[in-house]
């Protein structure tokens, strides 16, 4: 079976970005799984990456750019167990998430509870995660205490100005 994916073959602009088809699905080997992606996000990061400039990325072109998803198990390779086809799973893959299919490790996929709408759940993965370490990671922010937001127009500036409701 034949699937399509987003490759760059250089950093640059969007116009280095190309639909290929491949003509088989990738097979897993032990400890991976193959996952169908059902969302990938699109973010600043992917940006820098395409563009070749993401601090600390080691990777050299061709490649698929996408840096989180959401999708469900395909296919699970040998030696993995509790990731049952169908499940619908999230990864901070930092490349590859642009395609219809990828091998994952299973020791890095996270399972999405029922109910959540793949295209919400990949927003939690890069941006909300991020937000959570800035603010309680490196900022260490106790509930009462207040922060300011600057340039909250972004996927993570979202985040840390999103109210819980705890």
């Amino acid at each position: 079976m034949s699937y399509k994916k987003v490759v760059l073959n250089e950093f640059g602009n969007p116009d280095v970005l190309h639909v290929v088809t491949e003509d088989s699905l990738p097979e897993p080997n032990a400890g991976e799984v193959r996952v169908k992606v059902l969302a990938a996000s699109a973010t600043f990061t992917d940006t820098l990456v395409r563009k070749g400039i993401y601090y600390g990325f080691k990777e050299t072109p061709p490649l698929s750019p996408g840096y989180d998803m959401v999708g469900v198990v395909d296919k699970v390779g040998a030696d993995v167990s509790g990731l049952d086809l169908g499940l619908t799973v999230a990864d901070l893959t930092v490349y590859g998430a642009y395609t219809e299919y990828l091998l994952r490790p299973a020791d890095s996929l996270v399972p999405v509870p029922e109910g959540i709408d793949p295209a919400d759940a990949v927003s939690m993965v890069l941006s909300y995660v991020t937000a959570y370490q800035m603010l309680h990671r490196v900022a260490k922010v106790k509930r009462g205490q207040s922060i300011l937001v600057h340039g909250a127009g972004g996927a993570v500036g979202t985040a840390l100005i999103e109210r819980s409701e705890e």
